[in-house]
């Protein structure tokens, strides 16, 4: 596929709404005209960032500008690049050859910000709640120390000993919600000996050892285990 392959139909597309068409006016692919309103198209046969790259240039020189490239069949680069064009009021037309039909995707209309607040609010408590500040940028998700972890060590650090009762627990390590991290033991560091008494698995003792470094920081005696 070429993309002056492309061509014929987005000529058409535009004619038949009553513009007046003409390709390679001055570097862009694609300028219809009708009456005041300009749109300029640039095609690819990729949505990549150099045709990204294309249509914000050409925004210098028009409001109106669209990116037309054949149809995409892979969903996640499609939504995360639609999102992009949205971001950057850039339109977006889908030229499918077999079926010879043109679809606009998206319009180039003025992006609407909607920040969450509840998103920053969640970011701003894990911020709060963290007590070490060992991260670093990159890491994979299943070797970030958060503050739900950081609490999981506390408690895992006072069963070290042997079984406690979630009371003795909730005293000694001075984390809320104690029973909750017990019962849901999402890293399965815990196990329920009896009704309301909670000891450490193998595999609590195991990755406890790996966090020793980190005993003082969080508040913890430091000790051999």
């Amino acid at each position: 596929m070429k993309e002056t392959d492309l061509f014929p139909l987005l000529k058409s597309y535009f004619e038949n709404q009553g513009f007046f068409v003409q390709a390679e006016v001055n570097d862009c692919d694609i300028v219809a005209k009708k009456e005041e309103l300009i749109i300029i198209v640039e095609m690819k046969t990729q949505l990549n960032l150099k045709l990204i790259y294309q249509g914000c240039q050409r925004q210098l020189i028009n409001d109106t500008v669209y990116l037309a490239v054949p149809r995409i069949n892979n969903k996640k680069t499609y939504k995360e690049r639609l999102y992009i064009l949205r971001r950057l009021n850039l339109g977006l037309l889908i030229v499918d050859l077999d079926n010879e039909t043109v679809e606009a995707i998206i319009d180039p209309t003025e992006f609407v910000f909607r920040r969450s607040k509840k998103k920053k609010q969640k970011l701003l408590k894990e911020m709060n709640q963290r007590v070490t500040n060992i991260n670093i940028g990159g890491t994979t998700q299943s070797k970030l120390l958060t503050s739900y972890r950081e609490r999981v060590i506390r408690i895992a650090y006072y069963l070290r000993t042997g079984e406690k009762t979630t009371k003795e627990i909730k005293e000694l390590t001075g984390v809320e919600n104690t029973t909750q991290y017990l019962q849901k033991n999402y890293y399965k560091w815990f196990i329920r000996v009896s009704r309301g008494v909670y000891a450490l698995t193998k595999t609590g003792v195991e990755e406890l050892e790996k966090y020793k470094e980190i005993f003082e920081e969080l508040g913890l005696n430091k000790k051999e285990l």
